[in-house]
């Protein structure tokens, strides 16, 4: 998973890749540091074309509030720069996994 440093780089990953999945967390969020990891092995594992990226919202206040986070973890998928899927504090990794499925289904037809 890159780490996102600015805002700038965010919006050039958006605009360079057709899919993102963006991974909003937290330093000292227990939540955020146990659901990382299940995300990220679900992205290497069923959708290596989707770029994943995490956003620490303490490092960039600006960009998590451009985005409307306002509990984390939250996921954001992007699909040519424009949100499709949201998922916040709880989440359902299988329902994700569902969603994006159809999403890449729908694209790649």
């Amino acid at each position: 998973m890159q780490l996102v440093d600015n805002k700038d780089s965010f919006e050039q990953l958006l605009g360079s890749n057709t899919f993102v999945l963006a991974y909003f967390s937290g330093e000292g969020c227990s939540v955020c540091s146990a659901m990382k990891p299940r995300v990220e092995r679900l992205c290497d594992q069923s959708f290596p074309q989707v770029s994943l990226v995490e956003i620490r919202i303490e490092k960039l206040p600006e960009l998590a509030a451009q985005h409307t986070i306002f509990t984390i973890p939250a996921v954001l998928f992007f699909v040519d720069g424009r949100e499709f899927i949201r998922e916040v504090r709880i989440i359902d990794l299988q329902s994700l996994e569902q969603k994006i499925l159809k999403i890449l289904d729908i694209y790649s037809s």
